[in-house]
């Protein structure tokens, strides 16, 4: 063989390997994103459970105020499904408009959240913020003051106070 057929040679062998590590490269970053993208984001579906669980018991709430006579405070009782045995029981003070009563600040939408959830400020090991929005401040009319119940980064729920609504 001459010098330049071995040297066209190293070339083209050359090229082969950098064509392999490419295309390896290329379908590793391919492979990544795909398992990263299929991932489901934990913190969104919880909070999302949570507001489907805060919208259930607030308009829950609501009936049972009705039902009792409209009292300055209801208990709460939740059971268990699958035994139908009593698991806790939760006071919750109520507004003369029917909802859960909030202070109006950060204080009392976290108050919303232990009476209505029966739980901590807390979704796994991630705090969650409870901000108080004063709807005067906000629109000018009072019936939009929002509770904002988030984790440090990411997904959120809003309560509107005199509405009893959860907005996801």
């Amino acid at each position: 063989m001459s010098k330049q057929s071995v040297s066209d040679n190293n070339l083209l062998r050359w090229i082969m390997q950098i064509a392999v590590v490419t295309v390896f490269a290329v379908l590793m970053a391919v492979f990544i994103w795909y398992l990263q993208d299929s991932e489901p984001d934990i913190k969104q579906a919880t909070m999302d459970l949570l507001a489907d669980e805060m919208a259930k018991s607030v308009v829950s709430a609501k009936w049972q105020w009705e039902a009792e006579g409209r009292p300055a405070r209801i208990v709460q009782v939740r059971y268990d499904k699958v035994t139908g045995k009593e698991v806790d029981r939760s006071p919750i003070p109520m507004s003369h408009l029917g909802w859960p009563r909030v202070e109006p600040n950060a204080q009392g939408c976290g108050d919303l959240w232990r009476a209505v959830l029966n739980q901590p400020l807390q979704i796994h090991s991630f705090k969650v913020y409870a901000e108080y929005f004063d709807g005067v401040e906000m629109s000018g009319k009072a019936l939009d003051s929002t509770c904002r119940f988030r984790l440090s980064t990411g997904p959120s729920f809003d309560y509107r106070i005199y509405m009893g609504q959860v907005v996801k």
